[in-house]
């Protein structure tokens, strides 16, 4: 009968832990609602959020406090705050986090959630693409705003798409050495090893931001470890920071500089900037990857030039479930002929990791402000529901600034109980007005062998006049623009606009051909001739055919064959020679123009010069002498260097600096007997390298 018994009361045991809550006293008052759901689906990265106040109840009605019980099994992105529960969770699976109501009397009921963390797709090249090689220093383009509008600094310094320099500094400075950046595999996911990444990180960008325009070090002080982590954790302004407009935005005197929890590659800032820690961070307008939907911290995130890094903070806390998006214009940087007609576009990134790409944004207003910060004037409203529209640039050259805003900004709570609070991180971007500003590219992109040239790979030359060879047809306004390529490359496949109208029969594209030469035209002969200065240094185009004979210059059509393609999109690809178009380091050379067709007439689209890439000689640092091994005559001849008794050549210099550090001197001979002799493996030269 025992034995009967023992085995029913481990049946019921059993039984009881199935349940996804405990409930077992009588007159216990809190509950948990009938039909309250206790399970969930969440993808990976993605942020769920449960409302405990549709779970549990009180029948007594006192107020219930909420603890996750389990807290550490989790993730710190996983967490009870403010009456929700809060899943995130970086690896797929099944999750069940404990929640423990306590009501004012001291009494308490534990509800066990199921939650199941799905896949998450790879997102965008945008999201990851983090550049691993060393660098000094990087610029980056930096927006800190609070509800909805930009702030200012201490300083006065208006943080709307304001370029920042920041260095490359040991985060030991400030006790952070945890922090460290390390290398990945193929710039994502976990560390691979114990090498320090030597490139400006987000973490980097932040102390560089906090101290010179939070708290108000000069430049100069900056960077050197003067407000370590603790200093920064108990640093609080006591006083307003304010919008751009110099109105009050919150006032800093409850919160720290920066207050750091988490762990490595999840770093969390609890404090920031005075605020609490109601904010997100952007790189590059979307949200930044780990891996597949696990957002990246900024200790993660390695910097690289022309980046553009915002920060938003919020007053409301549902900002990011309630439509709330980080949104930009098309283009960060636009330039334009002074009262030029131009067309922008608008567009967002999502808060609540649903979408996975950018999306047209209407809900915007748009302002234009001067290089003082001064409004000029408004070019859309929020209400007109256009995320394209169009304005004349201003009439006088200079810098200014597009700035979308939240049309409910600086609203900190909605009242009403409806969603009209700020939630929009601002778009920014530079407006350059010059007269000899490029003007709108034809094309999208080059590629070479179905690979993409970097933007930096193609320049922009100014715009030149081409006149026929036979002198009766004159092309005004042609941009031109040159091509560094691959060393080898024999083509270039070159994406046109799909409203370009190329000049083809099917294949076979028309085009013209230009030679250039050295030989400078003077200016009479180039006044007779109608010649057009192609730059500075003397080039000239000439552009009658007695002109041409006379200089060696030429202008005539050709074809290039099996080289025109339309794409599905509308756009164009044509396939360019790059062998013969090569502009020589004297100047002399070709450069090829492609015809579109307009009212049956032809005209030249743009002019393209090409140019190889430079190749560098593969370096076997410590091989100074030559011979392949690398020992005591090798650090020897580093001595003889040093001494100047010996002068290296540019190979044996390179191979010298072992170090990495641009001179040769007894470090790096001491650094070779080091490797000689077996106690390094590796020069620091070859980890920068």
């Amino acid at each position: 009968m025992k034995k009967r018994l023992c085995t029913l009361l481990l049946a019921l045991t059993v039984l009881l832990s199935a349940l996804p809550m405990t409930v077992w006293a009588a007159d216990l008052c809190v509950a948990v609602k009938e039909g309250a759901v206790t399970t969930g689906e969440v993808v990976a990265g993605s942020l769920l959020e449960i409302k405990l106040g549709d779970i549990f109840r009180d029948t007594d009605g006192h107020t219930l406090t909420y603890t996750l019980t389990n807290a550490a099994q989790f993730s710190v992105q996983t967490k009870v705050k403010d009456g929700s529960l809060y899943v995130s969770e970086k690896d797929p699976g099944t999750y069940t986090p404990k929640v423990k109501a306590t009501c004012s009397d001291g009494k308490e009921l534990t509800a066990t959630f199921t939650i199941t963390v799905k896949e998450a797709p790879h997102g965008l090249d945008a999201q990851y693409n983090y550049d691993e090689t060393p660098a000094k220093e990087v610029t980056v383009y930096v927006t800190i705003s609070n509800d909805g509008v930009p702030i200012r600094g201490r300083d006065g310094t208006v943080l709307c798409h304001k370029a920042i320099t920041v260095p490359y500094f040991d985060l030991g400075r400030y006790n952070l050495s945890e922090y460290y950046r390390y290398h990945t595999e193929n710039g994502e996911g976990k560390y691979i090893d114990e090498n320090i990444v030597e490139r400006p990180t987000g973490l980097h960008l932040y102390l560089y931001l906090l101290e010179r325009y939070f708290i108000g070090l000069p430049e100069e002080q900056c960077c050197k470890g003067a407000y370590p982590r603790d200093a920064l954790a108990s640093f609080k302004l006591g006083e307003d920071v304010c919008y751009m407009d110099e109105t009050p935005a919150y006032t800093a005197d409850s919160f720290a500089a920066l207050t750091i929890t988490g762990s490595p590659t999840s770093l969390y800032m609890a404090n920031f900037w005075g605020h609490d820690e109601n904010l997100m961070y952007y790189r590059n307008h979307c949200y930044p990857y780990m891996s597949p939907g696990w957002g990246s911290t900024s200790d993660y995130i390695v910097l690289s030039d022309g980046d553009t890094w915002d920060v938003a903070m919020y007053s409301n806390w549902s900002f990011w479930s309630s439509g709330g998006a980080f949104t930009c214009f098309d283009q960060d940087e636009y330039s334009v002929r002074p009262g030029t007609q131009m067309t922008v576009n608008t567009q967002a990134y999502g808060t609540t990791f649903e979408g996975s790409d950018f999306y047209p944004f209407s809900n915007l207003d748009v302002f234009l402000y001067n290089d003082k910060w001064e409004q000029i004037e408004q070019y859309k409203e929020a209400a007109d529901g256009k995320s394209t529209f169009s304005f004349t640039a201003p009439t006088e050259e200079g810098t200014y600034y597009l700035v979308g805003m939240d049309p409910n900004r600086t609203i900190p709570k909605d009242d009403s109980g409806g969603t009209n609070y700020a939630k929009i991180a601002p778009a920014t971007a530079i407006l350059n007005v010059a007269a000899d500003a490029e003007l709108e590219r034809p094309f999208q992109d080059a590629a070479v062998n179905d690979e993409k040239l970097a933007a930096k790979n193609t320049s922009y030359e100014g715009i030149t006049t081409l006149t026929s060879a036979d002198g009766q047809t004159t092309y005004t306004e042609v941009p031109k623009y040159h091509v560094t390529v691959p060393a080898g490359a024999g083509t270039v496949a070159v994406t046109y606009n799909k409203d370009v109208d190329i000049s083809h029969d099917g294949a076979t594209v028309y085009a013209y051909e230009v030679e250039f030469a050295a030989t400078a035209v003077n200016r009479a002969a180039a006044q007779a001739s109608g010649a057009m200065a192609l730059r500075e240094d003397s080039l000239r185009l000439a552009v009658n055919r007695a002109a041409a004979q006379a200089s060696g210059y030429t202008l005539k059509s050709i074809t290039l064959e099996n080289s025109y393609t339309r794409n599905t999109d509308g756009t164009q690809t044509v396939i360019m020679p790059v062998t013969g178009y090569v502009r020589n380091a004297d100047g002399s050379g070709k450069a090829i123009t492609l015809q579109a067709t307009s009212d049956k007439s032809s005209a030249p689209i743009a002019l393209f010069t090409f140019e190889y890439a430079k190749t560098e000689p593969d370096v076997m640092y410590g091989n100074v002498n030559g011979d392949n091994t690398i020992d005591v005559s090798d650090a020897l001849l580093v001595c003889q260097f040093y001494l100047g008794n010996v002068a290296p050549t540019d190979a044996q210099n390179a191979a010298a600096d072992v170090s990495g550090d641009g001179a040769v001197d007894v470090s790096d001979a001491l650094m070779i007997c080091q490797f000689y002799l077996g106690n390094i493996t590796e020069f620091p030269a070859e980890k920068k390298s």
